[in-house]
Formats: structure tokens, sequence, C-alpha cells
């Protein structure tokens, strides 16, 4: 175990997750496109994120540091963000075998994805101005989100559990190699970079803050059935 300095934390963090979306990509070929779709599309806005998570949540610092504003806009936060959604919205249909395929018939659904994304703003919006802390916004926007998708597909239930206990295990792994077997000074970096550290809501297991793994399922069952719902699409067993 070795002393990291606070500055290479978040990086450092992140190659875990990179190593994981590689394996991922040329595991399963076939779904690659929605696997480089999500990936870009949350590449962007992770850093966008930070906006809210900055302010109560975390502050970590980045190797290469850009100010827009005094606001660090920080490639971490977007080869974080590029991992995280490509690999929640493949690992189901790697893990599980599935394949996409499209209806025999027209889909019904017809409501636009920008609805659930609406929904998805307003819920954030309205838990951040009662007070609820930003992760646990973002996390409970979610799922209501997802559960707006899911009355409308039931059809991908199933994908949205094994998409949110994936990603959430993703995260676990790679925290877990950070906090519990490459540092040896955890409680510094989390002093340095928790803001809710020694607070309420500083709940761990084997050091790992409970929220990112409430974040990281939520995240996975909302983002892992998404590609499908937008696309009007299924998943099949692969033959």
């Amino acid at each position: 175990m070795i002393d990291i300095p606070f500055r290479f934390a978040y990086i450092t963090l992140t190659i875990p997750f990179l190593i994981i979306w590689l394996i991922l990509f040329f595991v399963r070929k076939d779904i690659r496109k929605e696997q480089l779709r999500m990936s870009y599309i949350v590449a962007i806005i992770g850093p966008i994120s930070e906006l809210i998570y900055f302010k109560d949540y975390w502050l970590p610092q980045s190797v290469f540091p850009i100010f827009i504003n005094k606001f660090p806009l920080m490639v971490e936060d977007i080869l974080f963000g590029f991992a995280i959604g490509g690999i929640a919205a493949v690992i189901y249909e790697v893990i599980f075998k599935k394949q996409l395929s499209k209806f025999s018939v027209h889909s019904k659904y017809t409501i636009k994805s920008i609805y659930i994304a609406l929904t998805f703003a307003l819920v954030l919006i309205g838990l951040i101005k009662f007070g609820v802390n930003s992760i646990y916004a973002s996390a409970i926007a979610f799922f209501v989100s997802a559960l707006i998708l899911l009355i409308l597909r039931h059809d991908l239930f199933v994908n949205a559990v094994g998409s949110g206990v994936g990603v959430m295990l993703v995260m676990f792994a790679c925290y877990f190699f950070l906090f519990n077997i490459l540092a040896s000074n955890t409680e510094e970096l989390l002093k340095q970079g928790w803001i809710i550290r020694n607070s309420i809501l500083d709940m761990r297991i084997a050091n790992i803050p409970l929220t990112e793994m409430v974040w990281g399922f939520t995240w996975g069952f909302l983002a892992g059935p998404w590609y499908e719902f937008a696309s009007k699409k299924k998943n099949v067993s692969i033959k």
C-alpha cells in the first residue's frame, strides 16, 4: 500500500472503471454502438453534474484542472462519465448474454425520452431546494425517472435491476481497490475530498461511502434500460 497524493486520487479511481469499460467493449462487438453513445453523452453530462455535487457532497482535485469562472473542469469527470455511462449501458447484456432486437411490430411506446429527462431534472431541483444532499437527490431522481420508464416498458425491469446491481458492484470493486488495497491514507483522502465526512450521511462499507453504492445502483437502474427505451428496442437472449 502507498500514500496517494490527494491530487492523484480521482484519476487513480477512474482508471479501473476505464479498464472495465474496455473489457466490456472488446467482449461484445455487437453492442458497441450502444456503449459508445451512452459514453459520449455521459462524458458531457459528467462535468456539468459537478455543479451540484461540488456544493455539498465532494470536492476532488484534478491532475490537470481547467478553471471556468472559478469552476474546475476536470478531465477525470470526463473520463469517469465516459466509463460509467458505457458500463451502465451494456453490463446487463454482457453478464446475462442478451442482445438488442427490434420489435416485430411498431412499438406503442411513443413517449419521448425528453419527458423522462425533464422528470429527472424537476425531481432533482425540487429535492435540492428542500435541502436534500445532492447525492441522494440525484439518486432519488434517477430512481423516480426509471420507475416511469418501467411503467411504460415492463419488459425492461430485469434489465434495470441487473444494470443497477452490476454498476453498484463495479463501483464497489473499484473503490475497494483504491481504499483497501492501494491507498494507505484512505482516511486522509476522505477527509480532504468528501464534504459529508463525519456527518450523518457518512456511512461506509469497507471504507467505501454508502452514498456511492446507492448512487451506483440508481444510476444503473435508469441508464441500463435507457438505450432500449429511447431506441424502441428490446433485449433477447443470444441464441
